[in-house]
Order: structure tokens, then sequence, then C-alpha cells
């Protein structure tokens, strides 16, 4: 009897012992199912990166070289993409099409653009553009000379308009004041003689009209800013033809406030204009829209 009862008392501890270890390898099973699951998207959206993605964008890749910053970047951009993609794809769900991951993915594009070597064209073709843009460059720095000189006269008693769009025409200044009105020009250099006569004739013919009744002349001025030496005021024209005054940079505000006041302009007539030309609210009566010649 001894004997039996120890046996049976032995069967029951190995029953025991493997019941724990098949409780133990399933739960370890269990763990290493969910922990799979878990890392199934991480993977998808790695291979994704790689370039194996789906077909509704670009195949985007991160080189073998890439560092973790690189690698996160081009999964920011993968994802960027993916939503840019499905808004498009969805337009009626009524979600607006997002333009910051847009803009993100143009660009990433635009840095993954590789960079065009060596040059294109010859010097004879870019030439003649280049030198269109340094007179553009210097014209743009005589302006700015101009405009500093001009905005010394006392804003009471003086009216500057820079740019002014008349009739198609640019208006480099148009100055009212005390002693007229005058249109002045920036030039880079001795002007040509349309550069007397065009900015004539557009005063007389689209500037004058716009003032009914004013009796006084519209003086036209050229100003050459960037000359190294003085140059006093001087008229020039050719014979039939408009002309207008030329002097430099140092001379400008001296011969602006030269002229008499008979046909200035008053401080009240000065403000009153600048009532009137401000921006009104609602609709207000417009000349039609006409392409600037730049004369």
């Amino acid at each position: 009897m001894p004997i039996a009862a120890h046996t049976t008392g032995g069967h029951s501890t190995l029953d025991l012992v493997g019941g724990i270890a098949i409780l133990l390898w399933a739960l370890a099973s269990v763990s290493a199912l969910l922990g799979w699951l878990t890392r199934l998207p991480r993977r998808y959206r790695r291979r994704t990166a790689d370039g194996g993605g789906g077909r509704g964008f670009g195949r985007l890749r991160v080189g073998d070289d890439a560092g973790p910053r690189q690698a996160e970047h081009a999964s920011a951009t993968v994802t960027a993409v993916e939503h840019h993609t499905i808004c498009e794809s969805n337009p009626g769900t009524g979600v607006g099409t997002p333009t910051r991951p847009a803009e993100h993915h143009g660009r990433a594009l635009a840095a993954r653009r590789p960079s065009v070597p060596g040059p294109r064209c010859s010097p004879e073709t870019l030439e003649p553009l280049a030198r269109r843009l340094d007179t553009s460059h210097r014209l743009a720095i005589a302006e700015a000379r101009v405009a500093e000189t001009l905005g010394t006269l006392p804003s009471d008693r003086w009216l500057l308009e820079h740019y002014a769009l008349i009739a198609g025409h640019r208006i480099p200044f148009l100055v009212l004041g005390e002693t007229g009105v005058f249109v002045i020009c920036a030039v880079t250099g001795p002007p040509a003689w349309d550069e007397l006569r065009l900015p004539a004739e557009v005063a007389e013919q689209h500037i004058m009209p716009t003032l009914p009744g004013y009796t006084g002349p519209m003086r036209v001025g050229l100003c050459r800013a960037l000359a190294t030496s003085a140059i006093e005021p001087r008229w020039w024209c050719r014979p039939g033809e408009a002309g207008a005054w030329m002097m430099g940079l140092e001379s400008l505000i001296a011969w602006i406030e030269h002229f008499g006041t008979d046909h200035g302009l008053g401080v009240s007539d000065l403000r009153r204009l600048r009532e009137l030309a401000a921006p009104k609210p609602g609709l207000v009566p417009r000349a039609p829209d006409v392409v600037p010649d730049l004369g």
C-alpha cells in the first residue's frame, strides 16, 4: 500500500509539471503572434518607402547609405503623398485638398531632381538678355536714389506718387506741390531723343486731361541719378518736338523749387487730393484695363 500511494503521487506531480509547461508554451505562442501582428503595419510602410509602394504616386526610394533622418524624411514624404492622393481621389467626401502636404511633396521632388551640370547655352545666347538685365538693375538703383531725394520734400506741401499708372503709361514719379506739377524720370546715362520726347507727350496727352481747369504747365524732368559729376539743369529738345529738362541728382530739388508759385497747389488742395484718391469701400467707377507700355 505505501508503494501504490507513492506511485500515484508521482504521476500527479508529473501531470502538474506538464500542464504548466503546456500553459507557458501557449502563452509564449500568443505573445509571439501579437508581436508579429504589431510589426506587420510597420513592415508594410517600410516596404512602401523602399520603392514597392502603390500605384497612386511616383516611386520614392531611400538610398542604401541613408541615415535615420533621411529615412524619416522619406517616410514623411510618402505619408504626405498618400494623404494628398486619397483626398484628390475622393472629392465628394467634403474634405478640402490639403495644401501643406502638397507643398512638402513638391519641395521633396524638387530636391531630388538632379542639377543640370555644365553650360547649356553659349555666351552669345545669354549676353543680350544679360545686358538688358544689367540696364534694369542700374535703372532700379537710379530710381531708388531719385525716390530718396524726392522724399526730402515736405509731405504737407508736396504729393509724391511713385509708379503711377495712367492710360497704360507707367509714370516713374508724379510730383504735385507749391510750384506746380512735375513728371520726373530717372535715367542711367545721357538720354536718347525719344527719352526726351515720349515723357513730354505722355504728360501733355494723358496727364493734363486729368486736371481739368489747371492752367499751369506740366514740367518734365530727366534725372541722371548715376552721374559722378554735377549736372546743372538744362532744357533739351529738337525742332518741332516736345522736350524735357535734364539735370543731376544734386540739382533735382533746386530745379523743382526754383519755379514760381503762381500755378502751385496749396496745402488744402493736396489734402483734398489725397482724400479723393484714397481707396474706397464698395463699387467705384473704373477705367478699362490697359496694358502698360512702360513709356
